[in-house]
This record gives C-alpha cells, structure tokens and sequence, in this order.
C-alpha cells in the first residue's frame, strides 16, 4: 500500500471536517466543489483557475473553528446558527435580525421574561460588535493555514477573501466586483446553491439566486446558475466524491513531501484546538508526549514519527459535537455522550479518506481512547489488538489532558496526573510498558522561555490571557486596566507578532509550542 498522499485528497478528507464545523452533511464540500467545477467550466476558466476553485471549495472554511467558543457563549449551538445563516443574505438586517433573536432565545430559554429581554437587548449590541472580528478573524486564520499547507500566495490570497461579495459589503476588506478573485466568486454562489437548492428545491433556490444577482453573486455567473441550473446541479448527490474531485484537478497533482505531511499534520491539530481556549496546544501536546515517549521505550525513528504525527491528527473528529456541549461545566446528555464517544470513530474516518500515509494514521487515532482492558471507546477494543504506538497514544493523550484544566475541573499537577496513571497501568487498563515510557518522556520534557520569542513581560501576560480566551474587555479587566489601554496592549502585541486579530494571535502561540504556563509573568 502507498504511503503517498496526493494534497488534493488530503484537502477533499479536510473539508468533511469543515463540513462538521459548519453542521452541514459530510458531503457539502465536495457537493460545492463539483457544482463550482462546473461554474467554472461554464465561464471557461484556466488551469491555474480551476485548481483555485477546486482548492477553495474544499478548504473555505478551514479558519471557521476560530473563536467559535465565543460566537458559542453568546448565539449558543454554532452549528444550528451557521446552518441558519447559510440560507439568508447576510447584507441584510431584516434577515439577519430574525435569526440572531432566535439563537439568543435559544440560549437564554427558561429565564424570566426581564432576564430575556435585558438578554436580548446585551446579546444584540455584542452580536453587533463582535461578529465582524469573529468573521475577520476566520479569514485570517484560513490564509494562514494555508500559507503553512505551501499554498502559492492567491491561493492563500483566496481564502482570505471568503466573506467578500460582489457588491463590496462583504468581509474583511469590502472587496467589490472584479477585486474580488474569480474563484472567490464561483465557490461563493456554488456552496449557496447547493444549500438553497437542499432547504427550498431548485426553482426558489434559482429565485433567491436571481434576487441576489448583482448583490452577493457576480451577474454573469449567477446567469450560468439560472440559465442551466438544472444540467449544473444534475447527478451531484452520486457524483460528489474524492475520486470524482481528483479527476477534475488539472495536472500536475502534487503529492505530500515527508515535510509537508508534517506540516499538513499541524493543521490539522491547530483546526481541531482552536475551537475552545482550554484546548489550545492540547494535539502538540500530545504529539510531543507520544514522540518522547516512543524513543523512552526505544522504538525506531519511524515509530516515534508516526505516534508524533498521530498525536497531532487524533482529535479532528471532535467536532462531531458543537463547542457548548464541550465547554459545559456540567455532564453530558445521554446524546452528547453518544456523540462525544463517536469522535474517535469520526476521526479515523475523516483521516482514512486522505489516503496514504493518513491510512495508518486513522486507524491510530480511531484507537486513542481504547483500553487494554476493554474499558475504553469507540470499540471496546483489548489489548491484542492494540499497537504498541496506540498503546502509547494511548497513555500520552489521558496524562496530558489530566494535566490541562477542563471546565468541569481544574488542571491536574504532573505529579497527580502521573499517580492517576500509574492506577491506570496498575489496574490494567493503560499498558504498563506505554505507561511507564510516557512518565519518563513527561519527565524530561523541555519547556520553551520568552526572551527568545522578543515579548517584554506585559506582552506576554496579554498573550497569555487571549489564549484564555478573553477579549479585550477580559483582558483590561483581568489587568485592572482601561479598555483603551487594554487595546493598546494589546494592538501593540498584534504588530510584533505581524497579526490583526486574536485568533491570529492565538494560532501564533500554538505555532510556538506555548501554552498559558509558558507565558506567565
């Protein structure tokens, strides 16, 4: 079996997870993309254009898991307010309002009526002010992404237009007309279609598409839409696959470097993390432990890779469950609990589809919650039929999350996590052998100081409390500072670190193995 990975598969496996995050079905994207391809044919594009179209379908949304823990905190489920929103023009209020009135009822259901409308009338003034930054920072975040995936600069210029529309009311920039690149467009009207055409059937989604002409959508190819949307939208249900994606890719099809696998390994950890602030570095986390601890027990090279690379991508199915279920201080419902047992089963899914060397790395982190007693999840799996690197896995990821707090408990010292575990090998459910070589790995750990990143102590202090999750009003409360000065700091911070928004800043910290503990003062 190949180990190679073609980038195009690795981007079609990513977009299921996208399509998660957006709680749309696990076939959208490559829906989207199909129907873009075929926009993009209509309007007789180029090679290099029609790569950019494909690519842009399947990656759009790859910067949207990006403060979701915010957008969560004040709208509630994300999921249910991002499939609510796909269906309106989003340029106008009248559209716009009914839904966000909605989430925040939703969210507020079974307070008192003044406890409500005090509610409603906060949530609508924060929504107002917040979203922008929110959506800028999903921008940001997808360009950076894809900068690190060796994109070549338009694409990477691309994705940072996702929010943009034709008629220059679009976000971040406000981009109009032709400024706005041309496989921009394409996917925009694309991913509409299909979600209209789902929710209402072809004839109101081409009615909506014609009241949007000129708007959201550029003239001449909402015209293609309108004029053969029947042809256009014909067969995609069969037809949207990897293999039918692959085929339309222009040649060359560029496969994975060893390089560039790791790096694609990276994004993959940073989009599954940066849903929720106490996740933050949690996938690096685990890689590095898993890594350590393969070379403690002596295995080769090519083990402690694979158990590095498998820590980072082990966590992509989690958004299987939209970030209130995973941020409640609370237990689970017995249907979240469903869900949340079901991520390791999603990941391994998602990765298999890369192909390739993400083969192994699905089965590996199908079986991260497996225990050698059967006492572990998805499968119930026993020790027979568990690697040694799953074993290791294993035992990395329950000592690292033992050791970050959690909103149902707070963070476990090293010493603590390391008896919890030393029961657990005890008691035969992490192996004795994976146990005892992930301990001497935590023990030998490095940690990395500030000086040789150029923060002053103020500035690492800020970017402490952004990876916590606070905005800018969090972070002048938590100094006793001024919210002008706050900003100050912390605009200060952005143009060091080369950044615009929090997500970006907080991407930046991951990128260098810092964690909260890292940056104290």
């Amino acid at each position: 079996m190949s180990t190679q990975v073609r980038r195009i598969d690795f981007f079609a496996a990513l977009s299921l997870a996208t399509d998660l995050a957006l709680g749309q079905a696990q076939t959208f994207a490559l829906k989207s993309c199909l129907l873009a391809a075929r926009l993009g044919a209509e309007a007789r594009v180029s090679d290099p254009e029609m790569t950019g179209i494909l690519y842009q379908a399947l990656l759009r949304y790859i910067g949207c898991n990006a403060d979701t823990h915010l957008m969560s905190a004040l709208l509630g489920d994300e999921y249910v307010l991002r499939r609510d929103f796909a269906r309106i023009d989003n340029a106008r209020p009248s559209e716009v309002l009914p839904i966000v009135l909605r989430a925040l009822r939703r969210r507020n259901a079974g307070a008192s009526l003044a406890a409500t409308t005090l509610a409603l009338l906060q949530g609508l003034a924060r929504a107002t002010g917040e979203s922008r930054d929110i959506l800028t920072g999903h921008c940001e975040v997808a360009e950076r992404l894809a900068k690190r995936l060796g994109l070549d600069p338009t694409l990477c210029r691309n994705l940072g237009q996702l929010y943009e529309r034709w008629d220059g009311k679009g976000i971040p920039q406000g981009l109009r007309g032709e400024a706005v690149a041309l496989p921009v467009r394409i996917v925009t009207l694309a991913q509409d279609a299909v979600v209209l055409t789902e929710a209402f059937g072809l004839d109101a989604a081409q009615a909506l598409v014609r009241e949007r002409r000129g708007g959201a959508y550029d003239p001449r190819l909402a015209d293609h839409f309108l004029s053969k949307g029947a042809q256009l939208m014909s067969g995609l249900d069969q037809g949207a696959s990897a293999e039918a994606i692959r085929r339309l890719e222009p040649a060359p099809q560029a496969e994975f470097s060893e390089t560039e696998l790791d790096a694609a390994c990276l994004v993959v950890a940073d989009m599954s993390d940066m849903r929720m602030p106490f996740l933050t570095g949690h996938s690096r986390g685990v890689a590095d432990l898993a890594a350590n601890a393969a070379v403690a027990a002596g295995l080769p090279s090519a083990e402690a890779i694979l158990c590095h690379r498998a820590g980072l991508v082990h966590d992509i199915g989690e958004l299987i469950l939209p970030v209130a279920a995973w941020a409640r201080p609370g237990p689970f419902t017995e249907v979240e609990r469903g869900q949340a047992d079901l991520h390791t089963l999603t990941s391994e899914r998602i990765l298999t589809r890369a192909g390739g060397a993400f083969e192994r790395l699905g089965f590996l982190a199908g079986r991260h919650h497996e225990r050698l007693d059967g006492s572990g999840y998805h499968r119930g799996m026993r020790g027979g039929d568990l690697p040694q690197a799953a074993r290791l896995l294993a035992a990395a990821e329950a000592f690292r999350t033992w050791t970050e707090p959690r909103p149902h408990r707070t963070a476990l010292s090293p010493a603590t996590a390391a008896q919890r575990l030393t029961v657990a090998m005890r008691a035969g459910s992490i192996c004795p052998d994976a146990g005892a070589a992930v301990l001497q790995a935590a023990g030998q750990r490095p940690t990395r100081g500030l000086p040789a990143l150029g923060l002053t102590p103020r500035e690492a202090e800020v970017l402490r409390l952004l990876t916590e999750g606070k905005t800018i009003k969090g972070v002048a409360k938590s100094l006793g500072l001024a919210p002008k000065t706050a900003d100050n700091h912390v605009q200060n911070l952005y143009a060091k670190i080369g950044v615009s928004t929090r997500a970006a800043a907080v991407l930046w910290a991951v990128e260098r193995g810092l964690r909260a503990e890292n940056l104290m003062p």
